[in-house]
């Protein structure tokens, strides 16, 4: 009679972490504090404590402002000034409550940050008694693996995780995947997972990080559901020949006639690179105004804020590591293609980035025994969290909402037994581009997406006509998927990362052609076609799920802003509901949870 090992080595914990970033660690170390006698595995394809985004990031981290009216106050903000009236402002709220709280918690947990002179968390304010923003070391994941350690946190690096395993009941109980180095297959069993594996991040080759959606693949795989794809485009403004952003510098561009950009088409300084700037930056290359320019000679309020260098390193967002980390992108820059000047010429970087993942207050996918800490969930739990300089910040908050609620979760759930049949056969599915005769490399699949970052018409400005096209190019890379080949680990996980890519592809295009209007600052959706919001017909959330045929099902949610606090100018309330808003009890429930 067959067993589990007979197709891999079996690892058992209570509680199985998919990647050993920053929001998978905190997750972990938050579910051991709560319960020291869980047993917690966090497993990653990369080297824990080096790997993940947080290690190559601004160095900014953000919380809610500890004001008293903090919680209201960033709520308010962030509804209106990202992506704006899409939020789950009930979600939003008890994020934001935890958000409060992360700084203090990264000191915690052995991580540097800005500090006083007593050694406490001391942000700065960005949004005046909304959000703050402080400091935090570039070796973020390495703290917090020292400190995860002492806890008797296990963790296990190079291994790659592929698909999510399910009881009889479609409960969550483990993953399969193999060992980054030599394929050995492996099987974990667990009683709740989270999966920390961040989105999909398709960026040119050579930038900060790639991201391949092999967890949103999973998840979707076994009924998680996707919210707001659509929303997956991240703009900014960058040195031409670093490609490194030029941080707080989005309202100093100017053309080749020294117009600056920010005062001809806006009128106001901006706090983030918005749509109108990338807009204009277009509009002025088309009329030959280029290139474009920005003058570091000058730095304005928001680049001294953001970008500067002046305050001491206690309480500055930028520390020093990540400054000598640009100064060396610059020096090799130099060496190879000249120095950059005071004056260098900016261009605009986009990259489509999936984080579709819907979850609720404790981060719990629809799916029972499945969590989605970090970036994997920004969209999808209505939060748009990378709002300028907290990527970080989502990593810890939602790490410590998911940590608060996986652990009673696992510490009260019984083990299920693993389907031998199941994981037979995603074994097979994950070994099967091995050896294929006459198969194609997966360099095609990511040749053809990488395109789409030098396509502003595609990546930004969408219409219908390119999303068309979009869609040829996924029917083609459908068809090669089948003939994808490997003979190494490291190949075979490219084989199976470019199958995921194109299903994340599939997601923003399938919702971007339902949503037909604007809207969206920070992951901004354009349609050329439909340019401006549309209030009456567009408050809804689009969700995607797997359907019982295997293909892809969007549907619409209407966002019950009859509960919220929020609401756009001139709202009516629809037909068969009633104003459910407590000014008095909202904010009071989230305190209270």
């Amino acid at each position: 009679m067959a067993d589990v090992e007979d197709y891999g080595t079996l690892h058992t914990a209570d509680i199985l972490v998919v990647s050993g970033g920053m929001s998978g660690l905190v997750t972990a170390i938050r579910a051991k504090e709560n319960d020291p006698s869980l047993d917690i595995l966090v497993v990653d394809k990369g080297v824990i404590g080096w790997n993940g985004q947080a290690t190559k990031a601004g160095n900014g981290i953000r919380a809610t402002s500890k004001h008293p009216n903090g919680v209201q106050h960033a709520l308010a903000y962030l509804v209106n000034a990202h992506t704006p009236f899409l939020n789950d402002q009930e979600f939003l709220r008890d994020y934001l409550v935890v958000h409060r709280d992360n700084l203090d918690y990264m000191r915690h947990c052995g991580v540097i940050t800005s500090c006083d002179d007593d050694g406490k968390a001391a942000p700065l304010p960005f949004i005046p008694d909304a959000l703050d923003m402080g400091g935090v070391s570039l070796d973020v994941c390495k703290q917090l693996r020292d400190f995860a350690l002492k806890l008797g946190i296990r963790l296990m690096s190079r291994v790659n995780v592929f698909e999510l395993l399910t009881s009889a009941s479609k409960k969550v109980i483990g993953a399969i995947g193999f060992d980054a180095d030599h394929m050995e297959c492996m099987v974990f069993h667990a009683k709740a997972v989270a999966m920390a594996t961040q989105g999909c991040h398709f960026k040119k080759i050579g930038l900060e990080f790639m991201g391949y959606g092999t967890g949103v693949g999973a998840m979707y795989r076994v009924g998680a559901i996707m919210r707001n794809v659509e929303f997956s485009t991240q703009v900014d403004v960058v040195f031409k020949k670093t490609n490194t952003p030029i941080y707080g510098g989005f309202n100093m561009i100017r053309n080749k006639h020294g117009e600056n950009l920010t005062q001809k088409y806006i009128g106001h300084l901006e706090w983030e690179v918005t749509p109108a700037l990338v807009d204009a930056m277009v509009k002025e290359v088309a009329l030959g105004n280029g290139p474009l320019w920005v003058d570091l000679e000058k730095p304005d309020e928001v680049r001294e804020m953001i970008g500067g260098t002046d305050m001491d390193e206690s309480t500055q967002r930028m520390f020093r590591d990540k400054l000598a980390w640009e100064e060396l992108v610059f020096k090799k820059t130099a060496m190879n293609l000249g120095d950059i000047g005071t004056k260098p010429e900016t261009t605009i970087k986009t990259v489509l980035q999936v984080e579709p993942v819907k979850v609720d207050a404790g981060i719990r996918t629809d799916v029972e025994g499945l969590w989605a800490p970090g970036k994997v969930s920004t969209q999808g739990n209505a939060y748009f969290g990378w709002t300028r300089g907290d990527g970080l910040g989502n990593a810890s908050t939602t790490g410590m909402m998911a940590g608060d609620s996986i652990a009673p979760y696992a510490a009260a759930a019984e083990w299920d037994d693993l389907q031998l049949d199941q994981i037979a056969e995603c074994k097979e599915k994950i070994y099967a581009p091995l050896n294929r005769p006459n198969g194609c490399s997966p360099k095609v699949i990511y040749d053809t997406i990488e395109r789409y970052i030098f396509d502003v018409n595609k990546s930004v400005l969408k219409s219908e006509d390119a999303i068309q096209d979009v869609f040829g190019d996924i029917k083609r890379m459908k068809e090669i998927v089948p003939r994808l080949t490997a003979d190494d680990p490291h190949t075979l996980a490219r084989c199976l990362e470019a199958a995921d890519t194109i299903l994340c592809l599939e997601m923003i295009y399938r919702s971007a052609e339902m949503r037909t209007e604007s809207r969206g600052i920070m992951y901004p959706h354009f349609r050329k076609d439909y340019p401006e919001p549309d209030n009456a017909h567009w408050l809804k959330w689009i969700n995607i799920r797997q359907g019982e045929d295997g293909e892809m099902e969007l549907f619409t949610e209407d966002i019950p802003m009859w509960r919220y606090p929020v609401r756009p100018q001139g709202y009516r309330i629809p037909d068969g509901h009633v104003d459910e808003f407590d000014p008095e009890t909202f904010f009071a429930e989230g305190e209270a949870e």
